[in-house]
């Protein structure tokens, strides 16, 4: 990422990001700066880690999206969200709005991941499904064994019925490849999907861009038809919302990722 003068370094390690920031941040780039932390997010690390030792700010409002990032990395697939290596003068702005009853603090990087590892782990299944129509009855069977697995017994039907919503709506618009996860952190129980898919699925609505008619063709491959979906759009993202805690669309460079987070 680089908006302007600012610039961010991202680094894997294991099943973690750290994000290496340097230059000005102001209201004027932050959005920037946001882009770049939801693409890694899509990836659902563990945790991501924001070495802020060469950040500056002018003015205190351009660091509202920091707390506003670790709320959103919260809720949807477990990741946390951690600040390292903040100058004096950051740290005291960060102090002043209240920013560390949101993100942990760590003097260095090394030393966020290693507080991060001592926390109880994030635990994730994944499972890269055709767009084939038995591809909801796979997303099924691997939700279900995970309940099982770490004990979500009671939220094993809700889950099932979130994935195959989910799945179903890459079958009806997208018609990609795609990739499901479950992850479970304390009594959390996350469920995501990700397509390459451009549009953005809408709440009772049609989405922005709809996948192309594949004909009847399509059809007897085991593709979807995408004029059944398009007359009950919506209906599936409603019952969603309905069964979860949260739910939301992430887009990334080559797609989106559709998520919902369900309480034991």
């Amino acid at each position: 990422m680089r908006a302007e003068d600012l610039r961010a370094r991202v680094e894997r390690r294991g099943d973690a990001t750290v994000v290496r920031l340097a230059g000005r941040l102001d209201v004027d780039n932050s959005p920037a700066l946001r882009a770049a932390v939801l693409a890694c997010l899509a990836a659902e690390p563990s945790v991501i880690v924001l070495d802020v030792a060469g950040l500056r700010h002018d003015d205190d409002v351009a660091l509202t999206v920091l707390p506003a990032l670790a709320q959103h990395a919260a809720a949807w697939p477990g990741s946390a969200l951690t600040l390292a290596a903040a100058p004096p003068s950051l740290a005291s702005a960060l102090d002043r709005m209240a920013v560390a009853r949101l993100m942990r603090m760590y003097p260095t990087a090394d030393a966020a991941l290693a507080g991060a590892a001592a926390t109880e782990a994030t635990e994730r299944v994944r499972a890269t499904l055709p767009p084939m129509l038995d591809a909801t009855a796979a997303a099924r069977h691997l939700v279900g064994r995970a309940c099982t697995r770490w004990g979500f017994d009671r939220l094993r039907d809700i889950a099932e019925l979130v994935v195959t919503e989910l799945v179903s709506n890459v079958l009806r618009h997208a018609g990609t490849d795609m990739e499901v996860t479950v992850a479970h952190d304390r009594r959390l129980l996350h469920v995501s999907v990700r397509d390459r898919g451009k549009g953005v699925p809408r709440l009772g609505g049609r989405p922005s861009r709809p996948a192309p008619r594949l004909g009847r063709t399509g059809r007897e491959k085991g593709r979807p038809d995408p004029d059944e979906g398009l007359r009950e759009d919506g209906r599936g993202l409603l019952v969603v919302s309905a069964l979860t805690r949260a739910w939301g669309c992430i887009p990334v460079p080559d797609g989106k990722v559709v998520w919902a987070t369900v309480a034991n």
